[in-house]
């Protein structure tokens, strides 16, 4: 996930204490692993890295990994974290369109993943991106993607996601996330309220920083047109990391996993 994404935009330790790694990370795990030894995967490019957690685990399985992301502050946190892992990962500054300019070289797996991919410019930025992943994918490999299943939010209007609640030393952190509808794309308000750990005793009041973000609309209809236009097949959609067959109504997410052709 992008920078853009955390849900304050206050800063990269933020995003981090929003996300529960631990479990998140050994619900995904297995699901990786298994979809980069089905492709031969040993070169991955993870594109909207954001503090590195994905990267930093594909390097504990023995991967070449380079992460990718716009934000300078989250690529300042994730080679902080695969320092502090002892994970040798190229983290390295750009964005959708980026690679085959960056000359990481040939891989055999993108991935995309924690809603970074509505960040496009569009659907022009889309094909641009898509053609990007193409150009650096060697044939045979595979791009996966994983974001919030827009058919859902476009099909219910729906206007929040529940909030994540998460209590640390320095207090309690509540995070919110509000939609509304723009043509063409999903606004997304993001607030963060926070109080003191003391807050009881002392009487402190919440702190509230918020953000704005537009993302477009990427409905899988159009994921799966756009993959085929720009040269993938054998397109898989997952509505979760067990690789359950997706629910375009239910599912909170969509996990989605092609081939480059030749």
């Amino acid at each position: 996930m992008t920078f853009g994404d955390s849900p304050s935009g206050a800063s990269a330790s933020d995003y981090d204490r929003f996300v529960d790694w631990g479990r998140r990370l050994e619900r995904e795990g297995p699901f990786f692993r298994r979809t980069f030894a089905e492709a031969d995967v040993r070169r991955v490019a993870d594109v909207g890295c954001g503090t590195g957690r994905h990267a930093v685990i594909f390097a504990s399985w023995g991967l070449d990994v380079a992460g990718v992301d716009p934000s300078a502050a989250m690529l300042e946190q994730a080679r902080a974290h695969a320092q502090s892992e002892g994970a040798a990962v190229r983290f390295v500054q750009g964005g959708f369109g980026d690679l085959a300019r960056l000359r990481l070289g040939t891989v055999d797996a993108v991935t995309c993943t924690g809603n970074a991919l509505p960040h496009v410019a569009g659907l022009s930025g889309l094909a641009e991106a898509f053609a990007d992943f193409a150009a650096v994918l060697r044939p045979g490999g595979v791009v996966i993607l994983h974001l919030l299943n827009h058919d859902r939010l476009l099909a219910r209007r729906a206007r929040a996601i529940p909030p994540v609640v998460r209590d640390d030393t320095e207090g309690t952190w509540v995070f919110l996330r509000v939609m509304d509808y723009p043509d063409e794309g999903i606004g997304f308000d993001f607030a963060t309220l926070h109080r003191p750990a003391d807050a009881w005793e002392t009487g402190a009041p919440w702190d509230v920083a918020s953000r704005r973000s537009v993302h477009t609309a990427l409905p899988t209809g159009v994921l799966v047109e756009r993959l085929e236009s720009g040269g993938f097949a054998e397109i898989r959609l997952y509505g979760d990391h067990t690789g359950k067959q997706f629910d375009p109504g239910e599912d909170e997410s969509v996990i989605v996993v092609a081939t480059r052709q030749p």
